[in-house]
């Protein structure tokens, strides 16, 4: 998949240096040249790409920087470019010894004809030359226990390219669409259906341009379920929070430890025996990640929190590092991430062993306790 903003950062830098020299070169041409009084025939012998100046290319992606070949493509002799039927701003453009420098312009054509037609009053110019256009990319949901009725917020890129917007796009909740109320490049926010559905995929449809995308991970996952603090409680449930009425309840019971938990070095949040791990969970971790729906008002601190996680007792524990918790806000359930690792013990490597999930928090007696889960599941990666 192309990625628009990684290329044009990329390219930038030497563009805008040969557009301000060629600003210069075109400001003093102004005063001695009269190629305006003498337009010439343009003939082109092909493209590439900046970054390769030698090596032809029929095609490239939308926001990159190519070179156009040939002879009469001075800026000066040219009236007008367009890639499809996008015409480039000619102010964006630069030309030096026949060479004509300028961006693949990042919008959709309305008519794609594959060719960049190069105007002036002699004729027209005609390279073969296809832009590819991105697919639209959703990358994750904020909160995928995001209550029904709710508002939630879906993560990704390409929307204005691909005009993701209230006008022109639905979510689909497992064939219950909702309309998208608000909009940018990187998100959107849409109403989940009162009478949704649990456990399914979620898709984003942009109706003008006919694209669709589905979101990694499930709306209320219930694929490996370790706990979730109603039917699936730890063995010990005493830092598990059953009112009903309490404030940061998001979809039933949740695991809290907080500063009313007299402070002990450690302490194992949840433990909980026969976890359904399969054979390539086991085998192949590195192909599985940790979810969970995670709250705190923590300042993680590098090196003063850690999270250790034991899938069978005689192994050395997985650790969850400060680093591991990417949060977005503080105060706000939000579905994280964290690794999944199984270390093996020397002594008891056999599979039948790990079916356990353990959590054991440590942390320095001078830093604030505020700590929720809920959900904790296994996935796929990139499910």
């Amino acid at each position: 998949m192309i990625n628009l903003i990684d290329k044009e950062m990329k390219n930038i830098i030497g563009f805008r240096n040969i557009y301000l020299a060629g600003a210069l070169l075109f400001g003093m041409s102004l005063v001695g040249c009269s190629d305006d009084d003498n337009p010439v025939l343009i003939e082109t012998t092909g493209i590439t790409l900046m970054s390769d100046m030698n090596t032809p290319v029929t095609e490239a992606a939308l926001g990159d920087f190519i070179a156009i070949h040939g002879t009469g493509l001075a800026y000066e002799n040219i009236d007008s470019i367009l890639v499809n039927d996008v015409k480039v701003d000619m102010l964006e453009t630069y030309s030096e010894k026949d060479i004509l420098y300028m961006q693949v312009p990042v919008k959709l054509p309305g008519v794609e004809t594959n060719k960049i037609y190069i105007h002036n009053s002699k004729g027209v110019a005609e390279l073969p030359f296809r832009a590819l256009a991105p697919n639209l990319k959703l990358t994750r949901m904020f909160n995928e226990y995001t209550k029904p009725g709710d508002t939630i917020m879906i993560y990704g890129d390409f929307f204005d390219l691909y005009e993701i917007d209230s006008l022109n796009a639905v979510v689909d909740f497992n064939g219950k669409t909702s309309g998208v109320i608000s909009s940018s490049n990187t998100y959107l926010t849409a109403k989940v259906p009162v009478d949704v559905d649990k456990n399914i995929k979620v898709k984003v449809r942009g109706i003008k341009h006919d694209v669709e995308a589905v979101c990694p991970g499930r709306y209320y996952d219930r694929e490996l379920m370790i706990m979730d603090f109603d039917e699936l409680l730890p063995s010990n449930p005493m830092y598990v929070v059953t009112d009903v009425g309490d404030a940061q309840r998001l979809s039933g019971n949740f695991l809290r430890i907080d500063d009313t938990a007299v402070w002990s070095g450690w302490w194992y949040l949840a433990e909980k025996g026969g976890i359904k791990y399969t054979d390539d969970m086991l085998d192949n971790y590195q192909n599985y990640v940790v979810k969970c729906e995670f709250r705190t008002a923590n300042q993680f601190i590098e090196n003063r929190i850690r999270f250790c996680n034991y899938v069978f007792w005689d192994a050395a524990p997985m650790e969850w590092y400060a680093s591991d918790f990417v949060l977005q806000s503080y105060n706000r359930w939000e579905t994280i991430t964290l690794p999944f690792v199984v270390n093996r013990s020397a002594t008891y490597p056999q599979n039948s062993y790990y079916n356990s999930f353990n959590i054991r928090l440590e942390i320095e007696p001078t830093i604030a306790r505020n700590f929720s889960f809920d959900n904790i599941r296994i996935c796929r990666r990139g499910d």
